[in-house]
């Protein structure tokens, strides 16, 4: 069973994912690179285009759209385009957006749309159909939670570089760089059998680098939050403890080190075309700057990492009747801490990107 039932629902990631959204803005010219060399079937055949993590489709459907326009410039043939996420998520909200895309003419005629349900830790489409796959903001989420106590912070978060807070154990380390390891190797090895030889797959997550972790400010003010009801008695403090986001913030190169070191199952199955980390500032944290507003700032915020947290709040409450009045609680918390002390907790986003080729 996946740790994550994957983003809250009913439209809200949708609206509060803009964050998001620039991401897949910064790298629109790798996603053209990726379009121009693509290599192309059959006439007849349709060219197949995979997103993996696409949530409510908002988001997705924007990249794909931009992959048909770069594709239809090359080719009048066919196009498969095919969203996937979680069992849980929420593709009712996903195939909505499908049909407003189409009415507003996005995804033109001759483009074929679909959903599969599933991890993207395991297969999700037949050996050798896919031409082009994607993954933005995704590959972070773990498969499992690994089995290591973390009960000082909601979040692990790598030793460097050094900033005040819990420090973290090595086991805790060991733990989650395994796992996130493994997952990674299952991932690319699955992705390996789905695409054609030649295919593209496009990779972007949020990352650390030698100088920053990306998990500093959005995991501290959720853990403080979370601080704030323990002392009031509105949240036990085993179900703190139990509350750990399951996501490991990946380097370049431990995004690459599968595909060369001499014991994976994935050496040599792709070629870098390109990898490299690149910041993006989140659209909050820009006119928070811009403009001084602190209540849009604590508003769009909370709203982001509600978002992204929420369904594993829930699930490590385990109070069915009472959890919304402590969730709620707690993103009012959230959202107290960042309108009375923006500054701590202004959030760098990094993006950890890879453009391979399947040999």
């Amino acid at each position: 069973m996946p740790a994550t039932t994957g983003m809250k629902g009913a439209g809200y990631y949708d609206q509060h994912s803009g964050t998001q959204l620039c991401s897949i803005q910064a790298l629109q010219d790798w996603v053209d690179e990726a379009v121009a060399t693509l290599p192309l079937p059959d006439p007849a055949q349709p060219v197949t285009v995979l997103d993996l993590g696409s949530s409510e489709g908002r988001n997705a459907i924007h990249l794909m759209a931009s992959i048909v326009e770069g594709l239809r410039r090359r080719t009048g043939q066919p196009l498969q385009t095919i969203y996937s996420d979680l069992a849980s998520n929420n593709f009712n909200q996903l195939f909505a957006n499908l049909e407003e895309a189409r009415r507003d003419a996005l995804l033109p005629a001759g483009v074929y749309s679909g959903a599969v349900g599933g991890s993207f830790y395991g297969p999700l489409l037949p050996p050798g159909t896919v031409h082009y796959a994607t993954s933005f903001n995704a590959i972070q989420w773990l498969d499992q939670l690994p089995a290591v106590p973390m009960p000082h912070f909601v979040a692990y978060r790598r030793p460097h570089p050094p900033r005040p807070g819990p420090a973290v154990s090595p086991e805790a380390t060991a733990a989650f760089t395994r796992q996130a390891d493994q997952d990674l190797v299952r991932f690319l090895e699955c992705r390996a059998g789905e695409l054609v030889p030649g295919g593209k797959l496009l990779l972007a997550s949020p990352g650390d680098t030698d100088q920053a972790r990306v998990g500093d400010g959005f995991a501290d003010v959720l853990n403080d939050a979370c601080l704030d009801l323990v002392a009031a008695g509105r949240l036990e403090r085993e179900q703190y403890e139990r509350l750990t986001m399951p996501v490991y913030f990946r380097t370049v190169a431990e995004l690459l080190a599968p595909l060369d070191r001499g014991a994976s199952r994935v050496r040599g199955a792709f070629a870098v075309e390109r990898a490299e980390a690149l910041e993006v500032p989140p659209p909050f944290v820009v006119e928070y700057r811009r403009c001084g507003d602190v209540a849009a700032y604590a508003r769009a915020y909370t709203g982001f990492l509600r978002a992204i947290s929420e369904p594993v709040v829930w699930a490590a409450l385990n109070q069915p009747d009472e959890g919304a009045v402590t969730v709620d609680s707690l993103y009012e918390r959230v959202h107290a801490r960042l309108l009375a002390e923006p500054q701590p907790y202004l959030w760098r986003y990094f993006v950890v990107a890879a453009l391979l080729t399947r040999r």
